[in-house]
C-alpha cells in the first residue's frame, strides 16, 4: 500500500512510497492480548508476507530476508478507550481501555525497517521497561 503521512514520517520515506502492511493478533492462554499493525519498506522487504507466514515471527522473517539484527529505536506509549476494531479483535467490552504503543525498529545503521502500532488489552498486560 502507499505510505500515509504518518507511516512515511516514522519510516523516513516519502508519503505514497510503497510499504508492506502486516496485521497480527497475539494471544496468551487462548485470550487475545494485542492487535498490531506493522509497516515495512516494500523495496527492502517485498517478501515479508510470505516470510512471516512461514516463520510466524517478525525477527525470523527479517532474518529470512537478510536482516540478521535490528534495534528498537523508539517506543511511545499512550492509553485510550478501545475503538470498535479493538473491541472485536481483543474481545473487549465497550468502555475498555487499551494501551497503545507506536514503535520504530531500525537496522544497525539506523535505517528504519519497521513501524508498528500495537493495541494491548490494558487489563491483560504489564509493561516493565528497564535500561
Amino acid at each position: 500500500e502507499a505510505a500515509s503521512d504518518e507511516v512515511a514520517r516514522w519510516l523516513k520515506l516519502t508519503p505514497g512510497t510503497n510499504v508492506i502492511r502486516l496485521e497480527t493478533v497475539r494471544k496468551a492462554d487462548g485470550r487475545p492480548v494485542s492487535s498490531a499493525t506493522s509497516w515495512f519498506p516494500a523495496d527492502r522487504f517485498a517478501g515479508m508476507r510470505d516470510a512471516y507466514e512461514t516463520t510466524e515471527s517478525i525477527t525470523r522473517a527479517f532474518a529470512k530476508l537478510g536482516l540478521s539484527d535490528y534495534i528498537r529505536a523508539t517506543t511511545e506509549i499512550t492509553a485510550a478507550h478501545a475503538e470498535a476494531a479493538d473491541l472485536s479483535a481483543l474481545e473487549l467490552t465497550p468502555g475498555a481501555i487499551v494501551l497503545i504503543t507506536k514503535a520504530m525498529n531500525t537496522d544497525l545503521d539506523g535505517v528504519p525497517v519497521q513501524y508498528s502500532v500495537t493495541r494491548f488489552a490494558a487489563d491483560r498486560v504489564q509493561f516493565t521497561i528497564e535500561n
